[in-house]
């Protein structure tokens, strides 16, 4: 506790950095995340060439079809994995896009495809920020219900604290955003919440048991009752995530770098921030 100045500063300057990124990149590209076509629209195809294929010939012959590529696995300075990203098509667009490939590059195999309309892109963003506000509210609401205001307040800001973190990371990377990223975020919500209601929790039952409490005392005794099982939990967990993003397939290593972010963020929160927080409330009401 006697540091809680220095891990508020560290945490306001982790959600600065987030907020310059974000800014950057409205100013540059216009948009703060690289969206994906869930909320975009488009055409992703990742595809496996039979030969390794340099990324600037790609580029090159491609480049005036409107596609977006992105590496999907690279050995050296060729690779045989691509992700291609390309405007919503047609089947007839589609079928010409597939012999451009193939008369330019040989024999391929299609690995997946997906293809949304622009109109459906534009329904599930407006869908995903309600969800997330909602699910915020609904964590103030039972964590003021279950413990009291003050200790709502101190772990919605640390969820907003690993949010933003997590999304500036999520930005900075140029990662793509779609619906995984809102399923990640979600989970990192629940994460989190989960890691410091076991730390208020204990500061309730310390609390409990003193007449004139000190809450700068009971929050950093609270903390250190339970400071082993949090930090284990939560490595124990990323161990779990690192593992997946080192040997899962393509489609889910964005997933797994953004829960892996979020995890590391949400256990800052959790240690450094949610019990200097509720201590510097409930001392200032």
């Amino acid at each position: 506790m006697k540091w809680s100045n220095g891990w508020f500063a560290l945490g306001g300057l982790f959600i600065a950095a987030s907020l310059a990124v974000f800014i950057f990149n409205w100013q540059t590209t216009g948009q703060v995340f690289n969206l994906g076509i869930d909320f975009t629209g488009g055409t992703v195809w990742v595809v496996r060439f039979a030969q390794p294929v340099a990324l600037t010939e790609l580029r090159a012959k491609l480049s005036g079809e409107r596609v977006d590529i992105t590496t999907i696995q690279a050995q050296n300075s060729v690779q045989e994995d691509f992700r291609l990203k390309t405007m919503e098509m047609s089947d007839e667009q589609r079928e010409q896009f597939t012999g451009i490939l193939q008369e330019n590059f040989g024999a391929y195999e299609l690995l997946s495809f997906e293809n949304i309309g622009a109109s459906a892109g534009s329904d599930l963003s407006r869908q995903a920020l309600i969800l997330v506000v909602l699910v915020l509210s609904g964590m103030l609401i039972y964590i003021t219900f279950r413990f009291e205001f003050w200790t709502g307040l101190a772990a919605v800001l640390c969820l907003l604290h690993d949010v933003l973190v997590t999304l500036g990371v999520v930005s900075f990377l140029r990662l793509d955003f779609n619906l995984s990223m809102i399923a990640a975020v979600l989970t990192i919500v629940g994460y989190s919440i989960n890691a410091t209601i076991i730390i208020f929790d204990r500061v309730r039952e310390n609390l409990q048991s003193v007449q004139q409490p000190d809450f700068a005392a009971v929050a950093d005794a609270s903390l250190r009752s339970v400071l082993g099982r949090c930090i284990m939990t939560s490595f124990t967990t990323m161990l779990a995530v690192l593992a997946v993003y080192i040997f899962g397939g393509a489609s889910i290593k964005n997933f797994a770098l953004t829960m892996f972010i979020g995890f590391a963020a949400g256990t800052y929160s959790s240690v450094f921030l949610a019990a200097p927080l509720y201590a510097v409330f409930r001392k200032a009401a």
